[in-house]
Parts: structure tokens; sequence; C-alpha cells
């Protein structure tokens, strides 16, 4: 039976908090090492694959680059998200650039991975509005 309330998870200095029903808000800090990052991870696909597609809204806001051994072990993944839509906050120029690069990548090269809608904002509340104006992805519609 699933929670219906709020979960707040912590892995290393990252916070995880599910907000139901269908919002999880990732809160990334600083040192981003591969170990804690692939744990968030593991939780957000796992919370997934039990309550559906969520709406993911990621704070990277304390972030000034992505290490490449983070870049590497994101794209080499098996396991893919299943997210209705994804909101980066906070994210420097090149920070950007990377990301736009890894989910480029993940898709040319893993093209039956799911697609869903990414924004970047400089707000956590440009991205919760964001967020909320995106439909409901229903489980059965999404791809694992």
């Amino acid at each position: 039976m699933k929670n219906d309330s709020t979960e707040r998870i912590r892995f290393g200095p990252h916070v995880v908090t599910f907000v139901p029903p269908d919002l999880l808000v990732l809160e990334f800090a600083v040192p981003l090492e591969v170990d804690d990052c692939n744990r968030v991870l593991d939780h957000v696909y796992r919370t997934t694959a039990e309550r559906g597609p969520c709406k993911v809204l990621m704070d990277i806001t304390p972030l000034k680059s992505v290490p490449r051994d983070l870049r590497e072990a994101v794209r080499a993944r098996k396991d893919a998200s299943k997210h209705a839509a994804l909101a980066f906050v906070g994210a420097p120029f090149g920070v950007r650039v990377v990301l736009e690069m890894i989910i480029a990548a993940i898709r040319i090269l893993k093209p039956e991975r799911p697609r869903y809608p990414f924004a970047f904002f400089d707000h956590k509340e440009e991205a919760l509005a964001w967020l909320h104006s995106q439909p409901r992805v229903a489980s059965s519609n999404h791809a694992a």
C-alpha cells in the first residue's frame, strides 16, 4: 500500500522528497559523488516504478559543474526513468549545456527510453508552476 504523506530521505548531502500524488523534489548539494547520486537515482527509479510516472523538480543550485565520472555513470545506467516532466532549478549556463548534452546523448543512444518534457528555471516557484501545468501521465501509458 502506498503511503500518501510527504516522505523525505537523505542520501549523503542530497535530499529527496516525495509529495503526493506525483511530485519528486531532488535537492542536490556538494560534493557531487557518483555513489550518492546513484543512490538518489535508485530511489527515484524505485519510487516511480511503485507509484507511476512523477513530475520531478531537480534543484541543482549549489552545483558549478557536473563531474565527468558522474556524467559517464548516468549515461551508463541500464534503468529508465519514469518521469512525467523534469524541471531543473538553478543550473548555471555550463551545467545547462552539460545536462542538455547528457539528455540528447541518452535519447540518441537509447531511443527506447521514454521521452518527457524538461525545462530549466532560475527559481523553484517557476519550476513548480510549470510542473503543475504538465499533464499527469498514467503508468499504463508510459514506457518503462
